[in-house]
């Protein structure tokens, strides 16, 4: 279809709500906008595993969600076929690096394996965790040895001082340079992915593999780790509830918040 748009979703806050769900209402504007002929693509910083609960739990598939962009984009994927069509991830040299420094720093600090966060710590950071994620946790004693591959990312965490995770991330200085890349996916979370890693660069490649314009995508988000899809999109929105950086990146600021069906205010001006 010479008109067809993909619509690139962040979750988290952007398409659900508050506590976890996605509005009848957005779920309708979304089912339009498949029957209309465009693509709905889930870009998130969740896992394969997580972000594949909330397809299957919402049916997405329904209303056209075939690819997801994972892992704040380390990978693609097509849910159809269960293709990876990209990835890319962070060499164990610089992980055996970061898990030496949360030690030393009191970080707390994961990784994930197959469907499970995999860690060194059970404490109140990884509680909160798998609470917001429905996840479930492999706890070990040395995550270094623990890892058979390189992982997509690494997650540091603390749910009381963003302080320290700033100072974390400032610790790594000039070592992170062409290493790894560290941003947030909100106040608590401190992603940690190979450099280059982010939502924009996914949607670019996304678009050079399917053959389609940047100029012809959409992109929705409220974090940090949402700007540079925001940028990288033809047009790049803000719901209401976004950070104030968010919102200055975007090209259309939403009316509606993530509580509110932000995203069928979307579909109904830009699809």
């Amino acid at each position: 279809m010479k008109d067809k748009k993909v619509l690139f979703l962040d979750m988290d806050a952007t398409t659900l709500d508050d506590e976890k769900r996605i509005s009848e209402e957005n779920r309708s504007a979304l089912r339009r906008a498949y029957e209309a002929g465009h693509e709905i693509v889930i870009a998130t910083g969740r896992t394969q595993a997580s972000a594949g609960a909330l397809r299957q739990k919402y049916s997405l598939e329904q209303i056209g969600c075939r690819y997801m962009i994972v892992f704040n984009g380390a990978a693609i994927l097509d849910c159809e076929t269960g293709k990876l069509l990209y990835s890319r991830t962070i060499p164990m040299e610089y992980v055996r690096e970061l898990v030496d420094a949360a030690r030393r720093e009191h970080i707390y600090l994961h990784t994930y394996i197959e469907d499970k966060v995999l860690t060194e710590t059970e404490d109140e950071n990884l509680e909160f965790y798998l609470k917001r994620t429905g996840m479930s946790a492999k706890l070990v004693p040395d995550l270094k040895q623990a890892l058979m591959f390189p992982p997509y990312k690494m997650l540091a965490v603390d749910i009381r001082s963003w302080d320290r995770l700033q100072a974390f991330k400032e610790g790594r200085g000039s070592w992170a340079e062409g290493k790894v890349d560290m941003y947030y996916s909100c106040r608590e979370y401190l992603e940690i992915v190979s450099e280059g890693v982010n939502k924009g660069a996914a949607l670019l490649r996304f678009c050079e593999l399917m053959d389609i314009p940047v100029s012809q995508t959409i992109a929705a988000g409220d974090e940090c780790n949402d700007i540079s899809m925001i940028r990288a999109a033809g047009t790049g929105c803000a719901v209401a509830n976004a950070l104030e950086e968010v919102k200055e990146a975007a090209d259309y600021v939403t009316e509606r918040d993530n509580n509110h069906s932000a995203i069928a205010e979307i579909v109904e001006r830009f699809l």
